[in-house]
């Protein structure tokens, strides 16, 4: 028997945003810690309280909604555990490039083990929810919303220029990655084409599409996930060029009515932008 309706996807998503949030602060807290211990000359108490504060904020959160949607506090216990062990690694050993790599694997690992952990409860097929099935090779054509996207990609950095807006002109975030990575192409493929497109897939069209979609409709799901998508790529240069994208790879996704196209689209997407930065640096 389905069992969905025995929960609240809603409540769901909200206690997967809050944990989410809270190991991702957890990290930067343990990191300035020790920091803040070991190294650091001037040490801001009053920063460091009220990172503190916003920290227990979070987490209090997450172990409310849990309560709420039912979801054992072991699940909080083990992430909490597992993100102080990865850093106090960092901080040992001391590397940009193992810097980064922990924090894409604590973030997009961690979010689909939450999400796993979450739609699990349904007791339905995780991988046929979420969308991760082939699809019928006649909806191949709905691939081209992606191509569709880039024109108002292209208007909207035109219109940037043309308005000598700053703050959303490209800089170099990219070519520092590049540098933070050593100019390691094998292991920038990796993260980029791999294991970024299929991690923020499922949490973007995947989980989030799906339940506002299913509680809402799918304007809703569209925009939101998009919305979310955008923000969360933090530099002002890329967080509407993303939103935009967002929304070809949701339509790709509905049109579909699978997730793997717009993995594809997002992988193919990444590839694009690393040859290009890899031609400029």
């Amino acid at each position: 028997m389905d069992r969905t309706n025995k929960y609240n996807p809603i409540l769901d998503l909200f206690f997967f945003i809050f944990l989410l949030l809270f190991i991702i602060l957890l990290d930067q807290y343990v990191s300035k810690l020790l920091e803040f211990i070991f190294i650091s000359e001037n040490r801001n108490i009053l920063i460091f309280l009220i990172f503190s504060i916003i920290l227990i904020l979070f987490y209090k959160l997450s172990i409310f909604y849990a309560n709420k949607i039912k979801v054992s506090n072991y699940l909080i216990y083990i992430l909490t555990s597992f993100v102080v062990f990865l850093s106090i690694i960092k901080f040992i050993i001391n590397s940009n490039t193992t810097s980064i790599i922990l924090e894409v694997f604590l973030v997009d690992i961690g979010a689909i083990y939450i999400i796993f952990q979450i739609i699990k409860r349904y007791d339905l097929n995780i991988k046929k929810w979420l969308g991760l099935k082939l699809f019928s090779f006649r909806k191949i054509k709905f691939l081209g919303f992606y191509f569709l996207a880039w024109p108002i990609i292209i208007l909207w950095s035109q219109l940037i220029e043309y308005l000598n807006l700053e703050i959303f002109k490209s800089n170099n975030y990219s070519e520092e990655i590049f540098n933070s990575l050593n100019n390691n192409y094998v292991l920038i493929f990796f993260m980029a084409c791999i294991i970024a497109p299929f991690c923020e897939e499922i949490i973007f069209r995947g989980y989030i599409y799906k339940v506002i979609r299913d509680k809402s409709n799918v304007f809703f799901a569209i925009i939101i996930n998009s919305l979310i998508f955008g923000a969360i790529h933090f530099e002002p240069s890329a967080i509407v060029p993303a939103a935009i994208l967002g929304v070809a790879l949701s339509m790709v996704r509905l049109k579909t009515n699978s997730l793997l196209p717009s993995i594809a689209i997002h992988t193919f997407h990444n590839l694009l932008a690393l040859i290009v930065t890899a031609q400029t640096i």
